[in-house]
């Protein structure tokens, strides 16, 4: 039975894990909701055992239990260890819909990046399908995408995109004043992928692609900027780097108060993503209105719509390389425009609307 027994009431919800200082998205989501009236709240504490049971114990009349990244819960370098976790994260969502809270669960990769059991990961991630009350994904053709790998209740899937990030960083400058800024060629072309240095990300070959054509954008720059989390990934990129001729690899964490700089010196975005099911990289390059080049996967084609001229197959092993000669082909002030207006659907207004409703939905359901 839920806790909410009259349309008066506050509809609470419970937002966990708190990544709030790495991505801005959870900040956003819970603003949106707020202006519909919700009460959003945030774990505090750190609890080892049954974390999310026991901050609902302790916070108190939670409507809704919305989880997002279920990393923090599955912890371990060996597998029994994962599956201890996996077992205790099973049992800890359980007790939660034990005490009438409703669990809506936003999927936001297929299985961790970098996962190093898949198998015990895709167990998981089965069973909180089965136990969710609610699923959100970011786009309609990732329902049939995650369809192929998992069983669950097509009714429990509701489709709400990913928000941009136009109002958390500073406002665009100048080319010419971002490139002073950071030190880079203030003449021809720059290539920007920004982010955290990840395997999955494509880096790797990019910087081979880079490499190997060097005829077609002897006059370019590729930036690449962003922290790495492992050592030696760092000293196989740096490597490359440093062989490969207009290539700048700024190693560095790089601050939410100089990521509008970063944006404002490049012209294009370049994201060779191996496999990705929804990309923050992606929406932020949209909210700076950048044309993109990236893999053209279902997510991908959804998000970014008519500004699609820059997408390459996948599986064509040619496919980074035709997608970078093509962007020194193509009209960049047109393609920015569609990409700015594509950007435009991705309201946290109507992101905040469609969420609220979904909680409603549940609650309505469990007092008929």
């Amino acid at each position: 039975m839920s806790s909410v027994n009259s349309q008066s009431a506050t509809l609470r919800v419970l937002m966990m894990p708190d990544y709030r200082i790495d991505n801005p998205y959870q900040t956003l989501l819970s603003k949106s909701l707020e202006n519909q009236g919700a009460e959003v709240l945030f774990p505090f504490g750190y609890r080892r055992v049954f974390p999310i049971f026991r901050a609902i114990k302790s916070l108190k009349k939670i409507d809704i239990l919305h989880l997002h990244w279920i990393s923090p819960y599955f912890k371990g370098k060996n597998i029994v260890i994962k599956l201890i976790y996996a077992i205790k994260f099973l049992i800890d969502i359980f007790l939660t819909k034990l005490v009438g809270v409703k669990i809506v669960w936003t999927i936001h990769n297929h299985i961790s990046h970098d996962s190093q059991f898949p198998i015990l990961e895709h167990w998981l991630q089965q069973n909180l399908f089965n136990l969710a009350n609610s699923i959100i994904v970011h786009n309609s053709l990732v329902i049939k995408d995650i369809a192929k790998s998992y069983k669950f209740a097509k009714s429990k899937a509701e489709i709400i995109p990913h928000g941009h990030y136009r109002e958390i960083y500073k406002n665009a400058v100048s080319q010419v004043e971002a490139r002073q800024a950071l030190g880079i060629p203030l003449s021809g072309i720059v290539y920007l992928n920004l982010g955290m240095l990840r395997p999955y990300k494509g880096l790797e070959r990019l910087l081979k692609v880079w490499e190997e054509n060097q005829e077609f954008h002897k006059e370019s720059t590729l930036l690449i900027a962003g922290k790495a989390l492992d050592e030696s990934y760092l000293q196989k990129l740096t490597q490359l780097a440093s062989t490969t001729q207009g290539v700048i690899l700024h190693a560095d964490f790089v601050e939410d108060s100089k990521i509008h700089l970063f944006f404002s010196a490049a012209d294009i975005v370049v994201l060779p993503f191996e496999k990705i099911l929804t990309s923050g990289s992606l929406i932020l390059a949209m909210s700076y209105n950048k044309p993109i080049i990236a893999p053209r996967t279902d997510s991908i084609v959804e998000t970014l719509g008519a500004a699609d001229w820059l997408l390459y197959e996948n599986q064509d092993n040619q496919g980074l390389v035709k997608a970078l000669k093509a962007s020194t082909q193509v009209d960049l002030n047109k393609l920015s425009e569609l990409v700015e207006h594509e950007c435009d659907k991705l309201s946290w207004n109507n992101i905040g609307i469609k969420t609220y409703q979904v909680y409603e939905k549940l609650l309505k359901n469990s007092i008929i």
